[in-house]
């Protein structure tokens, strides 16, 4: 974790310790159930949970005098490692968007500077790639059901993917609209052999339009599987 700058905020987030600015450190012993953390102790009271890495960065040691801004730093990266654990709890269950993790954190509490460093960790290590997240998610929406881009694109949106990468993603996995809409509809014609005719073109051309697919793009599709639509 590098060293903490000007919040970027004015309020006070609720997982940054106080730390005391006086007295020295007393141990440092490894976090029960943590074995890449150390509990740090100040005047035989703990105040803090950091990274052993973290530990090193700043060179703490047994006996070390406390000062204002060791106060300061060591509570930031008690915070830092408080985030850096819970976005990957979140990342281990599926994978998600920079603005989901972002999203997650500030909701926890954690304080701006804290969450922007995590998610700069976290896009730098490769756990975070929203591109790579985007075209993952929109194949496997075109795959499960062929969509339009346009729903696709709207879909990956809501789950956090800036629009840009969105349209991109959904463009590509989307394919040729009039193919994706004939295999939809091709698809739903064979579900619906025994409704009546016009129920079947009504049924199929309501199936194709929620999947935001446009009239023209409808019409041919259902040209290509032999149905007409009623004028």
């Amino acid at each position: 974790m590098t060293e903490p700058g000007e919040r970027s905020s004015g309020r006070t987030g609720n997982k940054r310790p106080t730390v005391p600015a006086h007295g020295a450190i007393t141990s440092l012993d490894v976090a029960p159930r943590d074995g890449d953390s150390r509990e740090i102790k100040v005047n035989s009271r703990k105040v803090a949970t950091l990274l052993e890495s973290d530990v090193a960065r700043l060179g703490l040691h047994l006996d070390m005098p406390m000062t204002e801004s060791m106060a300061q730093r060591i509570a930031y990266h008690h915070e830092c490692r408080l985030a850096w654990r819970a976005a990957i709890q979140r990342l281990e269950k599926s994978a998600r968007s920079e603005r989901d993790i972002r999203e997650g954190l500030q909701k926890r509490g954690h304080e701006d500077d804290v969450v922007e460093q995590v998610i700069s960790i976290l896009a730098g290590s490769g756990l975070l790639d929203d591109v790579r997240l985007a075209a993952s998610a929109a194949e496997s929406m075109a795959r499960r059901s062929p969509a339009s881009a346009a729903f696709i694109e709207a879909r990956l949106v809501r789950h956090g993917i800036s629009s840009e990468e969105a349209e991109k993603a959904a463009v590509e996995a989307a394919g040729d609209p009039v193919d994706a809409a004939t295999e939809l509809a091709a698809k739903s014609l064979k579900s619906l052999g025994s409704c009546a005719p016009e129920a079947r073109v009504r049924r199929i051309y309501g199936r194709l339009a929620r999947r935001g697919f446009d009239a023209d793009v409808i019409t041919e599709a259902m040209r290509r599987i032999n149905l007409e639509i009623p004028e």
